[in-house]
Formats: structure tokens, sequence, C-alpha cells
């Protein structure tokens, strides 16, 4: 069975991520290796390694939020409305929550509708 979280990544996809990296400051791939070794080692520990590997992960991606698109995005969203010119549906906090509201209520539907999907595929 494939879980909807089979990551699936292979050499290929790495390389997608390190080679600009590399050109850029070999480093901070090294950086990155010993990061990903030692996430590895602690979820090879158990339980508490694992949860620990998890926080790690989401220090990372908070982390690396800052370098995206969407943060320089959500700058310039920021400093427009500092300028009063937005409309109150266009205001950063307006948007951002209605989205996640959004989001949240598809996430919500999708998981009872697998959810339900399971429970008949258990009563076959």
């Amino acid at each position: 069975m494939v879980s909807e979280y089979d990551l699936g990544v292979d050499h290929e996809d790495w390389t997608a991520i390190l080679e600009p990296a590399l050109c850029q400051d070999s480093a901070a791939v090294e950086c990155l290796a010993r990061l990903l070794f030692t996430i590895k080692k602690a979820i090879e520990t158990g339980p508490d390694g694992v949860a620990q590997a998890s926080r790690a992960l989401s220090v990372g991606i908070e982390s690396a939020y800052l370098y995206t698109d969407a943060h320089k995005a959500a700058q310039k969203l920021y400093l427009l409305s500092l300028t009063g010119e937005l409309k109150p549906q266009d205001e950063p906090l307006q948007l951002i929550n209605e989205t996640i509201k959004r989001g949240t209520i598809e996430g919500e539907h999708r998981k009872k509708k697998c959810a339900s999907k399971k429970n008949r595929r258990s009563l076959v």
C-alpha cells in the first residue's frame, strides 16, 4: 500500500535541489548533508528521535520560507498595505486568514472522504 506520504525521492530529485546550491556554496551543501545525516540517525533511534527529527524539519521548513518567492510576495503585499491603498478584502491578514480557512475546510473534507473510503474497504 502506498502512503499519502510516500516520499519517492531519488537521486535525480536531490540533484535538482543540490546542483544549483553546490555551484553557489559547497560548504552549505556540506552543512545540509550533515544535518540530513543527524536527522536520519535521530529517526533510527525510535519514537523520541522521530519526534525530534520532526521538530527539526518543522524549524527548517519555517526557516526556508524566508527565502521563498511566497515570502517575497507577502512582504510586497505587506508594504503595499502600509500605504493604506488596499481594499479591505485585499489586506494581507484578510487574504491569508480566508485562504487558511478555505484550505482547512477542504483538508477536513478530504480527510473525511479518505476515512470513509478506508472504512468501506475494511468492510469488504
